[in-house]
């Protein structure tokens, strides 16, 4: 797996390192001038304009480049010609399916990361960091120091794991695609569609009037802290094991599929 993960990372560095730098310098110079009054100085505003725009849209942007290279590094490094070398690597499928996912969702964090630190050195313009302290010190005082940390770290977990799930299902999609005999491309992309539909069907179908129903048996209104921290707790409990059933769904026939159905011809 660290040879993989290696070589994936040696690719994306090279790609991403000056682009989450330009992300930041964009939320360095916005800093400083979304501030600043130029009157009717058209020119002037128009430039810190313009810097806002290039910031939001490189952020945009940064996202769908780092997903469009995570899909294009398992097509091109499993389903393609670079496949007959990736397979010929001492290494099992597992830690090459592996490798590949880790070093994607580190891709993701590190990516997510830059933005909202970018977001934060912007937010300095704007946002006491008094008062974002006195936000939290209330909602500790709120839940309480230990609820407080759990909800933290489940929602932390989430968005780690939902990033994991955001990687899986369209490596399933592209593994379904290739068994098609033409069109591969096109197939990976239909596949994905119908993944999508099926899932978001069964959620609302299924998990959503659960959820509902779970929250129903619940006075929100008149709930203590304790409670309502527990009921949040829970919930994202049943979020988390949804999303790693899903995760081991989308693993399992990717697994079987480049396996036993493997086609680089």
């Amino acid at each position: 797996m660290g040879k993989i993960m290696k070589y994936e990372f040696r690719s994306m560095f090279r790609l991403f390192i000056p682009l989450w730098l330009g992300i930041l310098v964009l939320s360095v110079v916005n800093r400083f001038t979304t501030n600043l009054q130029f009157g009717n100085d058209k020119l002037l505003n128009f430039f810190v304009g313009l810097a806002l725009f290039l910031y939001v849209v490189g952020i945009i942007a940064v996202i769908i480049v780092a997903y469009i290279f995570i899909v294009l590094r398992f097509y091109k490094g499993l389903l393609k010609d670079e496949g007959y070398l990736t397979m010929t690597l001492p290494v099992s499928l597992d830690s090459i399916l592996w490798g590949k996912a880790l070093a994607a969702w580190i891709l993701m964090v590190l990516t997510t990361l830059v933005c909202l630190v970018s977001a934060g050195i912007l937010l300095l313009a704007n946002v006491n960091l008094r008062d974002l302290a006195a936000v939290w010190e209330q909602t500790v005082t709120y839940f309480g120091s230990v609820q407080t940390a759990l909800l933290t770290a489940q929602i932390i977990l989430t968005a780690l794991l939902s990033t994991l799930y955001s990687i899986l299902m369209p490596y399933l999609a592209m593994a379904i695609g290739h068994l098609a005999q033409k069109h591969r491309v096109g197939a990976s992309v239909l596949a994905y569609v119908i993944i999508a539909t099926v899932l978001s069907t069964v959620y609302n179908t299924f998990l959503t009037p659960a959820l509902l129903d779970f929250l129903v048996g619940y006075q929100i209104p008149v709930l203590s802290p304790e409670a309502l921290a527990g009921m949040i707790s829970r919930g994202l409990w049943i979020y988390l094991l949804v999303i790693v059933v899903s995760c081991v769904i989308f693993y399992i026939p990717t697994r079987v599929i480049l396996s036993k159905k493997l086609n680089l011809e």
